[in-house]
């Protein structure tokens, strides 16, 4: 018998609690809806800023340091100053998460480029302005949703920002493609879209990475997308398993024909992934690989795996 996909039931938006939700700016911690920043913050104006985003599950950060390593490298690729240390950050995220009383939760942190001077747009001249929020952990799939798998759709006449003009490793605010792409996906009445390289290769699609089943092993692309901290943990899991992973080069023909595929992002760990352009994914329906990926996703979390409690970090 085919083992069931085995997806959390209660992380929905009727049993969010926004009233939990806090934003931290300016160095105050606010109700959400209080959290603001200027109209003119060169973050808002020109995406000129770096975010992450990591959840809590259970009352503990899941990989919290690979979250904070990569949002202290883009910081440093984008010249960024967030104005605090990864200890002095670590502590008030923490304290966000405390003060919310949120078992589950997705927490956001950026550094924006802040406001310039009056009379220049010189970005060396501004004030880098940092700032976080924490709302109640929403699944990106609920069970029904996971079970179907999601529709995609692979959108040739826009191609992913090339690495060269922005670089993706850093996680940037620059969604322009993945937009203008959504919308041409539900013209089409799918669910997401897929963009492409320049050179034609699979990218990545709005907040996902892509993920293909190909000979009874995983195929991620391994160029011009960004490093996903979900990718890494199925990879890592699929080692475990003993199911063979490997980043590389993936064409639109290998995708369509995989045996099965699956999108992986913080707010769901995996989603399947069962049509594309309108054809099935292998059977068109969640695989055994994508299944037993997310089942044991879910059972290391609930056992600890990577996970840091948040009683575990002192307070600022």
């Amino acid at each position: 018998m085919a083992e069931a996909l085995q997806v959390p039931t209660h992380l929905t938006v009727a049993n969010a609690d926004f009233s939990r939700a806090l934003g931290y700016i300016d160095g105050a911690v606010v109700p959400l809806a209080e959290a603001k920043i200027p109209v003119r913050d060169l973050g808002l104006m020109y995406a000129d800023m770096t975010y992450d985003v990591v959840h809590v599950w259970r009352g503990g950060f899941f990989r919290l340091e690979d979250h904070l390593d990569r949002f202290f490298a883009s910081m440093a690729g984008l010249r960024l100053d967030a104005g605090m240390g990864r200890d002095a950050m670590r502590r008030l995220l923490a304290d966000l998460v405390r003060q919310s009383g949120l078992p589950d939760a997705l927490v956001y942190f950026a550094c924006t480029r802040g406001m310039t001077v009056p009379g220049t747009r010189d970005p060396t001249k501004a004030t880098n302005r940092f700032f976080a929020t924490v709302t109640p952990l929403i699944l990106r799939g609920q069970p029904a949703e996971m079970q179907r798998g999601q529709n995609a759709m692979l959108v040739r006449d826009v191609a992913r920002i090339p690495a060269s003009a922005v670089n993706p490793v850093w996680k940037n605010t620059h969604w322009g493609d993945f937009i203008r792409a959504a919308f041409l996906a539900k013209d089409a009445g799918c669910d997401v879209p897929i963009l492409c390289a320049t050179d034609g290769a699979v990218a990545e699609a709005p907040g996902f990475n892509v993920v293909a089943v190909i000979d009874g092993g995983l195929l991620a692309p391994d160029a011009g997308v960004l490093e996903g901290i979900s990718c890494r943990s199925m990879f890592e899991i699929a080692a475990d398993l003993g199911i063979p992973a490997r980043y590389g080069r993936l064409m639109p023909e290998q995708l369509a024909g995989a045996e099965e595929a699956f999108l992986t992002a913080t707010s769901c760990g995996l989603f399947p992934l069962t049509r594309l352009d309108g054809a099935p994914i292998g059977d068109g329906v969640p695989g055994p690989i994508t299944t037993r990926l997310l089942n044991t996703y879910y059972a290391r979390k609930n056992a600890g795996w990577h996970i840091t409690p948040i009683s575990d970090i002192p307070p600022i």
